[in-house]
């Protein structure tokens, strides 16, 4: 067998990965070039023919609130701390009517850009229609919107306006002109919103005039009816009187409690004179002085003089006297505490008397009043009414005449100087590197699509069997190319190839037989046997062909033989193998042809029959080719597979899907057949010139120095596998 090769390293695998992808490019090279070329040269042309287009831009400002000049709210000020606020304003410098304000400013009409010149009498028309009735007005407001962006400036307040023409100072124009309009449009929603405002309040404040007067007349009426003047005053006195009487009546109330607590303290005391009002007064406290002195005179006497003693009764009868003068005065202070309880208590009802008829008064007031009090009501709620009315009117009038924004023009729109479109350096790279792309992913593409086997590296990654040589294809056009002795060329090398792999894959030298087989028809498995056999026949011994392909046989047209008798008929018994095998001329080769047609080719060549049949050949060649029919349609090439010594696989380079030939080798695998390798047939080795001169150098091509001479060709079934490659 032939030696496995050496694994590679991890530098190689690298390097054979991008090879792979550059190998690619390389083989469907036309096909980049046409796409690169037909791209670039279309946005080259695109690029040169498209008219230039100019854009200019106006930066604006638009602040959430309105400059603080009035110290009341405006009627039409807006929420501007809402989320949708900046929302709202980049869809109104985009509205329709704003783009048809400038329209009108600038008299776009009359623009070629916008179809312009117009007649006076269409344009006439056009004024004269009203909004969205004029399919010329509103085809130029697309037209203006297309070319319009609004572009919000992150993270600030400011907003781009920025305008597209063919012409510069167009764009510069309406680029300002719709800032400018933007502006006035949004002071005029607000003119017209404060003079809605102040017409409505006009109507309210005549409706709440006409109210006001009503509850005067009704507030009138209820005074006469009930006979009330002065009302508040009145209710006011009496809620004083009501307050006044009630202190005093209070204050009374606790003085009578307190005299009255008092004089029952008195009138119910033991001992009268030692009460503490008795003895706070003058006259008590001097007979008391009197009456101690009157008692130590008495006491002094006793001393001297006995008890009926005249001095001694005369002092004892003073102070008799003087305790009769306490006893009364105690008495007296009694009865003036009895006295001022009693007038306490005259003074209590009294007041008390006062405020029951302060009540009653209070009360019949308020009961007449009820009807007084609503329509008072009623009328001061008029009036309140119809002054904030009067206030808010006065106050609409004053904003609607302040003409002042939040919205500011902060860098007007020059005249651009170079179009935005095209840039024709930034427009023909693009278009270069997207052909480039376009081209090479079209090649990936088709390269994915393409299930072939196309080179040795498809044989050894998708096929996972042994590679005995490669097969370029020559270019004789419509032609088999059948070799001959003595001539180089890369054909020959490459067979030459093939004979040493076979070589190798025996260590003795015994008498070998190889089974040729392809997937399909079409392959070169026949030009493959016919060729492998005359370069093992050109080394001196002796080769055998034998044309198993009953059905289709080739081999003796390619080799000028007879077709019969050969392989059938020795099977059938009408023939002897000295009868059947023949020498083709010009060659050292032994054939046994197909021999005459078999109604059943697969039914002929029994297992048993075929083994003894190869077993007497083994001892007359050192070499036997069987040319088979392919794996995929018939059966007899996996009859014969096990008979052999090895099989060998042509594979058509272009021609088969990988899956047929795993599906193949897979058989061949199942019969226990041996499978030597592959051989990689017509190799397209001038269309993939970079691949084999990657892998083998520039062996083919120009190894040789002068042309090799034109080996021999054969006519037949070759030119029509060329014409189906061509077509291909």
């Amino acid at each position: 067998m032939t030696p496995t090769p050496p694994t590679p390293s991890e530098g190689e695998s690298q390097d054979a990965h991008l090879w792979e992808y550059i190998y690619v490019v390389l083989r469907r090279r036309r096909l980049v070039l046409a796409v690169f070329l037909g791209v670039a040269t279309l946005a080259t042309l695109r690029t040169l023919l498209t008219r230039p287009v100019y854009e200019a831009s106006a930066q604006i400002l638009i602040e959430r609130d309105t400059p603080s000049v009035l110290t009341f709210k405006e009627v039409a000020q807006v929420d501007a701390a809402r989320d949708d606020y900046y929302q709202t304003q980049y869809k109104l410098l985009q509205s329709r009517l704003l783009a048809r304000r400038v329209i009108e400013t600038m008299n776009l009409l009359q623009d070629p850009e916008f179809g312009g010149p117009r007649s006076p009498e269409e344009m006439e028309a056009v004024k004269a229609a009203a909004p969205g009735a004029s399919p010329v007005m509103e085809r130029a407001i697309d037209s203006f919107l297309r070319k319009l962006r609004v572009l919000p400036v992150k993270n600030s307040r400011l907003v781009l306006v920025a305008y597209e023409s063919y012409v510069p100072e167009m764009a510069a124009a309406a680029a300002n002109w719709l800032s400018q309009l933007y502006i006035k449009q949004t002071l005029e929603f607000r003119y017209e919103t404060s003079s809605e405002a102040a017409q409505w309040l006009g109507q309210q404040i005549e409706e709440q005039k006409a109210k006001v007067e009503a509850a005067d007349l009704a507030l009138q009426k209820v005074k006469e009816q009930e006979g009330i003047v002065n009302i508040e005053e009145r209710r006011t006195l009496l809620e004083q009187k009501l307050k006044e009487l009630g202190t005093a009546l209070t204050t009374l109330r606790t003085d009578r409690l307190e005299k009255e607590a008092l004089y029952n303290q008195m009138r119910n005391a033991a001992n009268p004179e030692e009460l503490p009002d008795v003895m706070r007064s003058p006259l008590v406290q001097a007979l008391r002085i009197e009456l101690a002195t009157l008692e130590r005179s008495q006491a002094q006497l006793l001393e001297r003089y006995m008890d009926q003693h005249p001095e001694v009764v005369k002092v004892r009868n003073q102070i008799q006297e003087t305790r009769k003068k306490i006893a009364a005065e105690s008495q007296r202070v009694i009865r003036a505490a009895e006295n001022d309880y009693k007038a306490a208590a005259a003074q209590e009802a009294s007041v008390s008397s006062a405020l029951e008829a302060a009540k009653a008064e209070a009360l019949d007031l308020s009961r007449r009043s009820v009807q007084y009090d609503n329509a008072k009501r009623e009328a001061d709620a008029g009036k309140e009414v119809l002054n904030s009315l009067l206030s808010r009117h006065k106050q609409t009038d004053v904003a609607q005449e302040l003409k002042n924004s939040n919205i500011r023009i902060v860098d007007a729109a020059s005249v651009p100087r170079s179009p935005v479109r095209p840039q024709k350096t930034r427009d023909i790279a693009m278009g270069v590197a997207l052909g480039l792309f376009l081209g090479i992913g079209l090649a990936f593409f088709l390269d994915y699509l393409d299930n072939t086997i196309k080179t040795p590296e498809d044989v050894r990654k998708q096929l996972g069997a042994p590679l005995l040589a490669v097969i370029p294809e020559i270019s004789v056009p419509g032609d088999i190319v059948i070799i001959q002795g003595g001539v180089e060329s890369p054909l020959a090398d490459g067979y030459r190839l093939l004979r040493t792999s076979l070589t190798y894959s025996w260590p003795e030298s015994s008498p070998r037989i190889l089974l040729v087989t392809s997937t399909s028809a079409g392959e070169g498995k026949t030009v493959t046997s016919v060729n492998l056999a005359l370069i093992l026949a050109s080394l001196g011994g002796k080769v055998l062909l034998i044309d198993c392909d009953l059905r289709r046989p080739q081999s003796n047209t390619l080799l000028h033989a007879k077709r019969s008798p050969g392989l059938s008929d020795l099977l059938v018994g009408r023939a002897r193998p000295s009868e059947a095998i023949q020498r083709p001329a010009g060659t050292t080769l032994s054939l046994l042809a197909a021999g005459t047609r078999a109604p059943s080719p697969a039914d002929l060549m029994t297992l048993q029959t075929m083994r003894d049949f190869l077993e007497g050949l083994r001892g007359f060649y050192d070499w036997i080719v069987l040319d088979t029919p392919p794996v995929g349609p018939v059966a007899e090439a996996l009859i014969l597979a096990p008979l052999t010594d090895g099989v060998v696989v042509v594979v058509g380079a272009e021609m088969v899907p990988r899956n047929g030939v795993r599906h193949t080798l897979e058989r061949v695998h199942e019969t226990g057949a041996r499978l030597l390798g592959v051989v990689l047939n017509r190799a397209q080795v001038e269309k993939h010139s970079y691949y084999y001169g990657r892998y083998y150098g520039h062996y083919y091509g120009r190894y040789y120095g002068a042309p090799a001479p034109r080996p021999a060709v054969a006519r037949g079934k070759v030119a029509h596998i060329r014409e189906k490659r061509s077509a291909r």
